[in-house]
Protein backbone atom coordinates (compact mmCIF):
# COMPACT_ATOMS: atom_id res chain seq x y z
CA UNK A 1 0.00 0.00 0.00
CA UNK A 2 1.53 3.27 -1.09
CA UNK A 3 1.57 6.16 1.37
CA UNK A 4 0.66 8.66 -1.32
CA UNK A 5 -2.48 6.77 -2.22
CA UNK A 6 -3.87 7.39 1.26
CA UNK A 7 -3.60 11.18 1.20
CA UNK A 8 -6.99 12.88 1.33
CA UNK A 9 -8.07 16.44 0.78
CA UNK A 10 -8.12 16.99 4.53
CA UNK A 11 -4.53 15.71 4.73
CA UNK A 12 -3.55 18.27 2.11
CA UNK A 13 -5.22 21.12 3.95
CA UNK A 14 -2.70 23.60 5.33
CA UNK A 15 -3.59 24.79 8.81
CA UNK A 16 -3.51 28.56 8.74
CA UNK A 17 -4.37 29.36 12.33
CA UNK A 18 -0.82 30.35 13.24
CA UNK A 19 0.05 27.30 15.31
CA UNK A 20 0.15 23.67 14.34
CA UNK A 21 -0.49 21.95 17.63
CA UNK A 22 -1.93 22.36 21.11
CA UNK A 23 -4.36 20.83 23.52
CA UNK A 24 -7.90 22.21 23.35
CA UNK A 25 -10.37 21.83 26.18
CA UNK A 26 -13.43 21.69 23.96
CA UNK A 27 -14.28 25.36 24.49
CA UNK A 28 -11.87 27.09 22.13
CA UNK A 29 -13.35 30.14 20.44
CA UNK A 30 -10.77 30.80 17.76
CA UNK A 31 -12.47 28.90 14.98
CA UNK A 32 -10.10 26.08 14.17
CA UNK A 33 -10.70 22.40 13.55
CA UNK A 34 -9.94 20.41 16.69
CA UNK A 35 -8.83 17.57 14.44
CA UNK A 36 -5.72 19.56 13.46
CA UNK A 37 -4.12 19.03 16.86
CA UNK A 38 -5.07 17.15 19.96
CA UNK A 39 -3.94 15.37 23.08
CA UNK A 40 -3.53 11.73 21.98
CA UNK A 41 -5.73 9.50 24.14
CA UNK A 42 -4.53 6.46 22.23
CA UNK A 43 -2.39 5.62 19.24
CA UNK A 44 -5.18 5.87 16.74
CA UNK A 45 -2.61 5.84 13.95
CA UNK A 46 0.37 3.47 13.72
CA UNK A 47 3.56 4.47 15.44
CA UNK A 48 6.69 4.67 13.32
CA UNK A 49 8.95 3.76 16.24
CA UNK A 50 9.78 0.31 14.81
CA UNK A 51 11.12 1.97 11.65
CA UNK A 52 13.54 4.33 13.42
CA UNK A 53 17.21 3.40 13.04
CA UNK A 54 18.26 4.54 16.53
CA UNK A 55 21.96 3.93 15.92
CA UNK A 56 21.91 6.47 13.07
CA UNK A 57 19.97 9.14 14.97
CA UNK A 58 21.92 11.98 16.54
CA UNK A 59 21.66 15.02 18.79
CA UNK A 60 23.40 18.38 18.35
CA UNK A 61 24.13 20.67 21.31
CA UNK A 62 22.73 18.12 23.76
CA UNK A 63 23.94 17.10 27.20
CA UNK A 64 23.01 13.50 26.38
CA UNK A 65 24.89 11.44 23.81
CA UNK A 66 22.23 9.01 22.55
CA UNK A 67 18.95 9.97 20.92
CA UNK A 68 17.15 6.99 22.48
CA UNK A 69 16.65 9.05 25.65
CA UNK A 70 13.99 11.05 23.80
CA UNK A 71 12.91 8.84 20.85
CA UNK A 72 10.68 6.51 22.81
CA UNK A 73 8.39 3.55 22.23
CA UNK A 74 4.74 4.72 22.24
CA UNK A 75 4.18 3.02 25.60
CA UNK A 76 6.87 5.30 27.11
CA UNK A 77 6.01 8.65 25.58
CA UNK A 78 4.74 10.04 28.89
CA UNK A 79 7.68 8.58 30.83
CA UNK A 80 9.75 11.38 32.35
CA UNK A 81 12.64 9.23 33.56
CA UNK A 82 14.79 10.21 30.56
CA UNK A 83 14.95 13.31 28.39
CA UNK A 84 17.13 15.37 26.10
CA UNK A 85 18.38 18.78 27.21
CA UNK A 86 20.36 21.34 25.27
CA UNK A 87 23.87 22.13 26.41
CA UNK A 88 25.49 25.55 25.98
CA UNK A 89 22.31 27.46 25.08
CA UNK A 90 18.63 26.88 24.25
CA UNK A 91 19.16 25.65 20.67
CA UNK A 92 18.76 21.93 20.00
CA UNK A 93 18.75 19.71 16.90
CA UNK A 94 17.44 16.14 16.76
CA UNK A 95 18.13 14.11 13.63
CA UNK A 96 15.90 11.05 13.14
CA UNK A 97 16.89 8.38 10.63
CA UNK A 98 14.42 5.78 9.37
CA UNK A 99 15.42 2.31 8.18
CA UNK A 100 13.30 2.78 5.05
CA UNK A 101 10.93 5.32 3.56
CA UNK A 102 7.87 6.26 5.64
CA UNK A 103 5.03 8.74 5.46
CA UNK A 104 4.79 10.97 8.56
CA UNK A 105 1.33 12.17 9.57
CA UNK A 106 2.02 13.45 13.10
CA UNK A 107 4.91 14.42 15.33
CA UNK A 108 4.33 13.90 19.06
CA UNK A 109 6.18 15.99 21.66
CA UNK A 110 6.29 16.21 25.45
CA UNK A 111 8.15 19.34 26.50
CA UNK A 112 10.00 20.27 29.67
CA UNK A 113 8.90 22.24 32.69
CA UNK A 114 9.91 25.65 34.09
CA UNK A 115 9.89 27.39 30.70
CA UNK A 116 12.34 24.87 29.18
CA UNK A 117 9.70 23.67 26.69
CA UNK A 118 10.63 24.57 23.10
CA UNK A 119 8.71 27.52 21.67
CA UNK A 120 8.75 26.27 18.09
CA UNK A 121 9.91 23.37 15.95
CA UNK A 122 11.37 23.61 12.44
CA UNK A 123 11.22 20.35 10.49
CA UNK A 124 13.08 19.22 7.36
CA UNK A 125 12.70 15.94 5.53
CA UNK A 126 15.67 14.14 3.95
CA UNK A 127 18.19 16.87 4.88
CA UNK A 128 21.01 15.26 6.83
CA UNK A 129 23.20 18.33 6.39
CA UNK A 130 21.20 20.63 8.70
CA UNK A 131 23.27 22.02 11.58
CA UNK A 132 23.54 25.27 13.51
CA UNK A 133 25.46 26.92 10.68
CA UNK A 134 22.62 26.65 8.17
CA UNK A 135 19.43 25.89 10.15
CA UNK A 136 18.26 29.50 10.01
CA UNK A 137 18.98 29.84 6.29
CA UNK A 138 17.71 26.62 4.70
CA UNK A 139 13.93 26.73 4.06
CA UNK A 140 12.20 24.23 6.33
CA UNK A 141 9.53 21.77 5.25
CA UNK A 142 7.22 22.91 8.06
CA UNK A 143 7.32 25.13 11.13
CA UNK A 144 5.18 24.33 14.16
CA UNK A 145 4.53 26.51 17.19
CA UNK A 146 4.75 24.65 20.50
CA UNK A 147 2.72 25.75 23.55
CA UNK A 148 4.41 26.05 26.94
CA UNK A 149 2.88 22.82 28.23
CA UNK A 150 4.89 20.18 30.08
CA UNK A 151 1.88 18.21 31.30
CA UNK A 152 0.57 16.81 28.01
CA UNK A 153 1.93 14.80 25.14
CA UNK A 154 0.76 16.74 22.08
CA UNK A 155 0.30 15.64 18.47
CA UNK A 156 1.33 18.05 15.71
CA UNK A 157 -0.14 17.30 12.30
CA UNK A 158 2.21 17.54 9.37
CA UNK A 159 1.29 18.97 5.99
CA UNK A 160 1.02 15.39 4.87
CA UNK A 161 1.50 15.98 1.15
CA UNK A 162 5.05 17.17 1.98
CA UNK A 163 5.89 14.32 4.36
CA UNK A 164 5.81 11.30 2.06
CA UNK A 165 8.84 9.20 1.10
CA UNK A 166 10.62 10.34 4.26
CA UNK A 167 14.00 8.74 4.95
CA UNK A 168 14.98 11.18 7.69
CA UNK A 169 13.61 14.06 9.74
CA UNK A 170 15.66 16.88 11.21
CA UNK A 171 14.01 18.84 14.03
CA UNK A 172 15.45 22.21 15.04
CA UNK A 173 14.32 23.86 18.27
CA UNK A 174 15.68 27.42 18.13
CA UNK A 175 14.24 28.78 21.39
CA UNK A 176 12.17 28.10 24.47
CA UNK A 177 10.05 30.10 26.91
CA UNK A 178 12.89 31.72 28.82
CA UNK A 179 14.98 28.96 30.41
CA UNK A 180 18.73 28.72 29.83
CA UNK A 181 18.36 25.29 28.23
CA UNK A 182 15.64 23.49 26.25
CA UNK A 183 14.27 20.20 27.57
CA UNK A 184 12.18 17.55 25.79
CA UNK A 185 10.95 14.39 27.49
CA UNK A 186 9.69 12.53 24.45
CA UNK A 187 9.37 12.59 20.68
CA UNK A 188 7.25 10.18 18.67
CA UNK A 189 6.01 9.83 15.11
CA UNK A 190 2.82 8.46 13.58
CA UNK A 191 2.22 7.55 9.98
CA UNK A 192 2.53 4.79 7.44
CA UNK A 193 5.35 2.55 6.30
CA UNK A 194 5.88 1.67 2.66
CA UNK A 195 5.48 -1.75 1.11
CA UNK A 196 9.24 -1.82 0.53
CA UNK A 197 9.79 -2.21 4.27
CA UNK A 198 7.79 -5.40 4.29
CA UNK A 199 9.43 -6.79 1.17
CA UNK A 200 12.94 -6.69 2.60
CA UNK A 201 12.09 -8.93 5.54
CA UNK A 202 11.75 -6.23 8.19
CA UNK A 203 8.04 -6.61 8.70
CA UNK A 204 6.56 -5.62 12.05
CA UNK A 205 3.09 -6.06 13.41
CA UNK A 206 1.86 -2.48 13.21
CA UNK A 207 -1.21 -3.46 15.18
CA UNK A 208 0.97 -3.93 18.24
CA UNK A 209 2.31 -0.39 17.91
CA UNK A 210 -1.03 1.43 18.14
Amino acid sequence: MSCSSEATESDRHVHEHGHDGHVCDGHCEHGHDHGEHEKPDEWEEPSLFAYIDLEQCRLLNAQQESADVVLKHPSRLTDRSTWVESDVDEELIVHVQFASAVCVRKICLLGGEEDSCPREMHVWINREDIDFDNARDVPFTQRMEVPNDHRHLIDYKTKYVHFQNVHSLTLFFPSNYGAETTKIYALGFKGDATEYKRHIGLDVDIGTMR
